[in-house]
């Protein structure tokens, strides 16, 4: 042994067997890095985020019968990658046996965060069984890819009508303002008035306000003109909201408001006051213990006033003769 061990020639033979049956023995036993024999799905790929995500993954044995399989699912952290997704609740599973042809579903609770809302991240589903007449362990690690998707839920608030009631031919305006619950931004979002029968649109009833932030509230006005000649009553106008996401799908939402239609009124032009009936009701002021004797007062003050009227007409006939020469 000593002279085999001395011989460096024969030593290089020798090494080269060792790794030889080293690597024979890892296939046969199973080791890290062979082939995958079982197959991996997931029931998901999308993950919404911001919420808890229920996916089911499915192991199928196509092999031949496997004993003792542990499984086990996780997100590795990357400094590349924040906010990874995190398994909520159980993610590590034992079985004694695995038939050929048999499957296992797993469910599993994905939670993922507001920020990751937009990136891709891969999940490890780490495989560990035996087979019937090899002492070591197989072990078989699958990826599984998934894409957290973020989501936007505009609301309308703060509605108002001005004028409010409205009147037939005259503008009226609406009032709101856009709110993004969502996580990612709404783009190109533009904000119409829809036509019907009770409106007539002008250039004001549109308005595009183009991306809206998260938590980013974005007021807007809508003009249009009551139709001349509408009847009274409670109508409805209906303002339509659309816009993008991140995979450019375009979505929309309606609002109805409610508006109040009445006719003017016009205004009516009180008649002359007669100078006589003011000094009667300047008299009456002056009098109020008077106010049983109403009548002969006002019959008193008229011979009054109309005696007075007759002897200015008498009297002028007689100043106009004096001055004739």
């Amino acid at each position: 042994m000593r002279r085999l061990l001395s011989s460096p020639r024969r030593i290089t033979p020798l090494i080269m067997l060792l790794i030889a049956l080293t690597s024979i023995s890892q296939l046969a036993g199973g080791g890290h890095g062979q082939i995958a024999h079982l197959k991996v799905e997931s029931s998901e790929t999308s993950l919404k985020a911001g919420f808890d995500n229920n996916v089911t993954l499915t192991v199928y044995n196509d092999f031949e019968p496997i004993y003792e399989l542990d499984v086990t699912v996780s997100f590795p952290a990357s400094m590349q990658v924040p906010s990874s997704p995190k398994i909520i609740g159980l993610s590590h599973w034992k079985f004694n046996k695995l038939n050929k042809g048999d499957q296992v579903k797993l469910s599993i609770t994905i939670f993922v965060p507001d920020e990751a809302a937009g990136n891709a991240y891969t999940a490890s589903l780490i495989l560990t069984y035996r087979r019937l007449g090899y002492i070591s362990p197989y072990t078989e690690t699958h990826t599984l890819g998934f894409y957290a998707k973020g989501w936007i839920k505009i609301i309308i608030y703060d509605l108002s009508v001005d004028p409010s009631p409205s009147y037939p031919g005259e503008p009226i305006s609406f009032t709101a303002s856009l709110l993004n619950r969502g996580n990612i931004p709404a783009m190109f979002t533009n904000v119409t008035l829809m036509e019907d029968s009770t409106l007539i649109r002008k250039p004001e009833s549109f308005s595009y306000l183009g991306q809206v932030d998260p938590n980013s509230p974005a007021p807007f006005t809508l003009e249009a003109l009551v139709r001349p000649g509408l009847e009274e009553g409670n109508y409805t106008a209906a303002i339509k909201v659309s816009y993008e996401d991140r995979e450019h799908v375009i979505h929309q939402i309606v609002e109805t408001v409610p508006f109040q239609v009445v006719k003017p009124v016009e205004e009516k032009t009180p008649p002359p006051r007669i100078p006589v009936l003011g000094y009667l009701e300047q008299v009456k002021g002056y009098l109020p213990q008077a106010q049983g004797n109403m009548p002969i007062i006002i019959a008193v003050v008229l011979i009054v006033v109309l005696g007075g009227v007759a002897a200015a007409r008498r009297r002028r006939p007689r100043e106009e003769e004096e001055e004739l020469p």
